[in-house]
């Protein structure tokens, strides 16, 4: 076992940690579905602005904030994750995401499910994920574009599992996309391919045969904006 190493900066973590935490408060914000006041009609205070609202009230904030909070968990995981599947997946390619932000407004709608044993993806999608996207309100025909990532224990964690979810939500760049990808990154000329939806991956090993599937979907239907 290698010898682990001191933090030779703690006052640095700290700094880097709280920069962490004060973006994932402000995106919380930025994409809330609903706004606590800081006094509530009851005429009780909920917080001081100038403290700002704690971790749980922004989270409250949202219909589903159990949900959404490992949505945006499985997002970031998937920018990091150590064993990726392939170099042409949402597996840290912030690239995929960031493109597809316009400066026009949008609602960021979240969903996070989790199959039963065994099941195939090709039918938790059908089955599950459809019907529970319209349980949520969101249509797919709305979207501009759509993040997925699907996570499952080691057992079928591997290529099998990666070609079955990007066949089914043809997600995946086939060997001409691919070419033409890595073309536009060498020489910045090429028209990028693009996809309705990105799929990345990322293995979990209390899942076992269960898939979860967390979606980031990007909503242009101007009812859904919150004023």
């Amino acid at each position: 076992m290698k010898n682990k190493k001191n933090i030779k900066s703690p006052l640095k973590f700290q700094q880097k940690l709280d920069e962490v935490l004060d973006g994932i408060y402000d995106l919380m914000e930025l994409t809330k579905e609903s706004n606590l006041p800081a006094v509530s009609e009851d005429d009780v205070r909920c917080f001081y602005e100038e403290d700002g609202k704690t971790g749980f009230q922004v989270a409250g904030q949202y219909d589903r904030p159990s949900e959404f909070l490992q949505a945006l968990l499985d997002i970031i995981r998937v920018q990091y994750e150590p064993c990726p599947l392939g170099t042409f997946f949402l597996n840290s390619n912030l690239g995929f995401l960031f493109e597809r932000i316009s400066e026009n407004p949008f609602q960021l709608g979240y969903l996070s499910l989790t199959s039963n044993s065994n099941k195939p993806f090709e039918q938790f999608w059908d089955e599950d994920v459809l019907t529970y996207i319209k349980e949520c309100g969101y249509k797919l025909s709305e979207t501009s574009a759509v993040y997925a990532v699907a996570s499952t224990g080691w057992q079928q964690y591997g290529y099998d599992f990666s070609s079955r979810v990007s066949n089914k939500l043809n997600s995946g760049f086939s060997l001409s996309e691919g070419l033409t990808l890595i073309s536009s990154v060498i020489n910045d000329k090429t028209q990028e391919p693009s996809k309705h939806i990105y799929a990345g991956f990322c293995p979990d090993e209390a899942l076992g045969t269960k898939i979860r599937l967390s979606l980031w979907l990007f909503i242009n239907h101007q009812s859904h904006y919150l004023q």
